[in-house]
């Protein structure tokens, strides 16, 4: 009960307020995302984004999906600003926050907005017009009729139960003196990021993945073209990944589950493997926590500040799944696409992140040994001393041994060594692995190239022989640049050096 004498009631001004709520932060991406969160509440089976121009050449976005839809005062309610507390308890499946998703992710794109719900036989309509807002500054809501309804763009792809939004007025497009044509390109081209976006934060609702066998899956298609989920686990490819961790943090009567994932090493994958697990920057920019809510991703790609970014760890991920009991504690915002665990979190998790990040540095740690144990002649070694690493080349590799052979003064020869060994570009070279490793290769030599260099690394390794000794060849078939070209032994035979094994 209001105290008439000591309090005011001060309603804010709509038309102020709803400009003011378009700007909190949504890009075009999440905006969609957060009315996909609806279609998913709702346990749409099929959600269909679709955009085009209407009858005026005007652009449209709509979203229609077969959820369990809405009656007359459901969907008033849904429409009212603040229509869930962030403090009432949700449903597992329940992708909601603050009951704000629907209109500011709407208006921070478009300023009509429309909504069309089917459910027990009857469809109803509601509309937000930000202009009739601005200019009444009342929070009025038109309720459509039958034929306002099927006058709707996209309204014969509602099914029998499910519902329709609809944004139009899209001022953001910034598309008001574009032709057709062109307004048909400016669509396309922001539903092509809109795609890569979705494909990721509703990867485990588009394809679940084999720990998620609660979900049913969800085909989600713009304009007809279904999107494919994105896997940034390496779940469903081959060869997938190593998952080597488990843990479960208790917080009250919820419980948060990191699972550790190490990808494939580089060398294993194909081009197309590694642009998809780079997820549109690089597998190093993509290393770090995958934070989920009720299966959706939130953040990913982000260390929160518990490690820092490693060339070494840029192969782990790490599925964290919070509930959304947690949500006050987590710091989830309107968009739901920030989130802040809270200090006691934060404690827990750092010292598990460093123990999954030294596991996940071992597909490099191994290769580095195979590569010395089995590379019985190395160019280069690595050493390390007072903290420092430095390469050098090996001064008993036979071909700086043979050096010394044909010139007495090898200090010429240890001078130019010492400037090579000083001049590795390494900040390049670390750079390049790190972005783009399936782009970096050594000189590829044609066959008289290999040829000569075959024969040089002999006449140094067994002078004054005709035949080459069965331990020398193998010392050659495992030093670089012959390690695995089969044309080695093609070419030793072709001389009849090869003794008999």
């Amino acid at each position: 009960m209001v105290n008439q004498e000591r309090e005011l009631v001060l309603r804010p001004s709509a038309g102020t307020l709803l400009e003011s709520m378009r700007d909190i932060g949504y890009s075009f991406d999440s905006a969609l995302a957060d009315i996909l969160d609806n279609s998913v509440s709702a346990r749409a089976r099929k959600v269909e984004i679709l955009n085009g121009l209407d009858d005026r050449d005007k652009p449209y976005v709509a979203i229609v999906d077969d959820g369990h839809g809405m009656n007359s005062d459901e969907l008033t309610g849904a429409m009212r600003h603040g229509s869930r507390s962030p403090l009432a308890t949700r449903t597992e499946g329940d992708l909601g926050r603050f009951g704000l998703g629907l209109k500011t992710a709407s208006f921070s794109q478009c300023r009509r907005l429309t909504v069309v719900s089917r459910k027990g036989g009857e469809t109803h309509g509601r509309r937000w017009d930000l202009d009739r807002v601005v200019e009444t500054d009342e929070w009025l809501l038109r309720r459509l009729d039958i034929h306002e309804i099927g006058d709707l763009p996209c309204i014969d792809f509602l099914p029998a139960t499910g519902t329709l939004v609809l944004w139009q007025a899209l001022d953001r497009l910034d598309a008001e003196d574009l032709s057709p044509g062109k307004l048909s390109e400016a669509l396309n081209e922001l539903f092509a990021g809109a795609r890569r976006h979705l494909a990721l934060t509703f990867h485990r609702y588009i394809r679940p993945e084999p720990s998620d066998s609660d979900l049913l899956p969800v085909e989600i298609s713009i304009n007809g073209f279904p999107i494919e989920a994105a896997d940034p686990f390496a779940l469903h490819m081959s060869p997938t990944s190593d998952s080597h961790e488990i843990a479960c943090l208790t917080a009250g009567d919820s419980q948060i589950t990191a699972q550790a994932f190490t990808l494939p090493h580089h060398s294993r994958l194909t081009p197309t493997q590694l642009e998809n697990l780079a997820l549109g920057t690089s597998l190093a920019e993509a290393q770090g926590l995958y934070i989920y809510r009720a299966k959706r991703l939130i953040n990913g790609g982000t260390w929160l500040g518990l490690c820092k970014r490693s060339e070494m760890s840029k192969l782990l991920r790490v599925r964290v799944d919070v509930p959304t009991s947690l949500d006050a504690f987590w710091g989830v915002d309107v968009r739901k696409s920030r989130i802040r665990p809270p200090a006691a979190v934060r404690s827990r998790l750092r010292p598990l992140v460093e123990r999954m990040t030294q596991s996940a540095k071992r597909p490099y740690t191994y290769r580095g040994r195979r590569q010395v144990q089995e590379a019985t002649l190395p160019m280069w070694d690595r050493v390390e001393e007072r903290g420092h690493i430095r390469y050098l080349i090996n001064r008993a590799h036979p071909l700086i041994e043979g050096f010394k052979l044909v010139d007495e003064d090898f200090s010429r020869i240890e001078s130019i060594l010492a400037v090579i060994e000083a001049s590795l570009p390494l900040e390049a070279m670390f750079s390049d692995v790190g972005s783009h490793p399936q782009n970096v290769r050594q000189s590829d030599f044609d066959e008289a190239q290999l040829e000569q260099l075959l024969l040089t690394y002999v006449g140094i390794m067994a002078p004054n022989s005709d035949r080459l000794p069965a331990a020398v060849y193998k010392q050659i078939k495992s030093a670089a640049p012959f390690k695995d070209d089969s044309r080695v032994h093609r070419i030793l035979e072709k001389h009849r050096m090869i003794e008999d094994q």
